[in-house]
């Protein structure tokens, strides 16, 4: 267990985390400050886009803490790194696939914002269709737990 280049690590995902947080603060602030008189969009549109970004904002959040907490503890820092090279969990997520579903329905719902502007329709297909792969995700993910 190489603990002093997992800590390395840590702090290179806090940045990485940091700067998912001021992303999508300034996407927030350019969508709700700047484009909101100019954009057609009804209201659904406009709540889909606050919520996923306060999701993603809440998301890093957490993770920034619990990875600031853990550089400061030891322990804690044990913890993370036996939960994140757990052979088990490693091998569901691999059979799962959920790593890629996962950043293909985060890609989906960032077009679909962008399609929120053109197209409605599409805005709605596009949801749906990442709501579906989430879901599909998450019941690979349980299908496997079973198996393994």
């Amino acid at each position: 267990m190489n603990l002093e280049n997992y800590h390395e690590v840590l702090k290179k995902r806090e940045r990485l985390y940091k700067s998912y947080i001021s992303f999508a603060l300034i996407f927030w602030g350019i969508g709700n400050f700047l484009l909101k008189d100019q954009a057609r969009l009804n209201d659904s549109a406009l709540g889909f886009i606050d919520g996923l970004t306060l999701g993603i904002e809440i998301i890093c959040v957490f993770w920034v803490f619990r990875i600031r907490k853990a550089l400061k503890d030891d322990k804690l820092l044990r913890e993370l790194y036996i939960d994140e090279h757990d052979e088990r969990k490693n091998f569901i997520k691999l059979k799962s696939g959920s790593n890629l579903i996962w950043k293909i329905a985060l890609g989906i719902f960032v077009v679909s914002i962008l399609a929120s502007y053109f197209n409605m329709v599409v805005f709605y297909t596009l949801v749906i269709t990442g709501i579906f792969l989430i879901l599909v995700s998450l019941s690979l993910k349980l299908y496997w737990r079973k198996m393994v």
